[in-house]
């Protein structure tokens, strides 16, 4: 029984720390952006960014959370998206997107112990994200919408 004590302590330890270092990130992102949005901010990002973002069935406020993942990371994306309120279809796009482009400046770099230039790390992945966001918005179109 006691044999089980260490681990267990040890865990909950790194789990906590963990719990605090997302409440570190989400919250004041979060924060943030309901702030942008009590004072209008949002919509004139919104607005700036409908219609490339249109292009992917995302609302222009969407693109906070974009940025957020490919130039900081994805826990601060993730607080942008809880202070939106996105459909299925809209979610599915982003988290896909986000997916495959987040962290670009770590990524990229890391990606170029590989091999592959930094330059070209970060086209590929820009462009992987922007043609699957635009292939499934295609398909959930096709399916009737989400």
């Amino acid at each position: 029984m006691t044999a089980l004590v260490v681990p267990i302590k040890r865990g909950l330890i790194k789990s906590m720390n963990l719990l605090w270092l997302l409440v570190k990130i989400i919250i004041p992102v979060s924060s943030l952006v309901a702030l942008l949005n009590h004072f209008g901010i949002m919509e004139l990002i919104a607005g700036f960014f409908s219609p490339a973002m249109a292009l992917f069935g995302l609302p222009g406020e969407a693109t906070i959370a974009l940025l957020l993942s490919f130039f900081v990371n994805f826990y601060a994306a993730l607080g942008a998206i809880t202070a939106m309120t996105l459909t299925t279809q809209q979610m599915t796009v982003l988290a896909v997107m986000i997916g495959i482009c987040h962290e670009l400046p770590i990524e990229t770099a890391v990606s170029s112990y590989t091999g592959l230039r930094i330059p070209a790390a970060a086209i590929l992945r820009i462009f992987t994200a922007l043609a699957a966001g635009l292939l499934i918005n295609m398909i959930y179109n096709m399916a009737g919408g989400g």
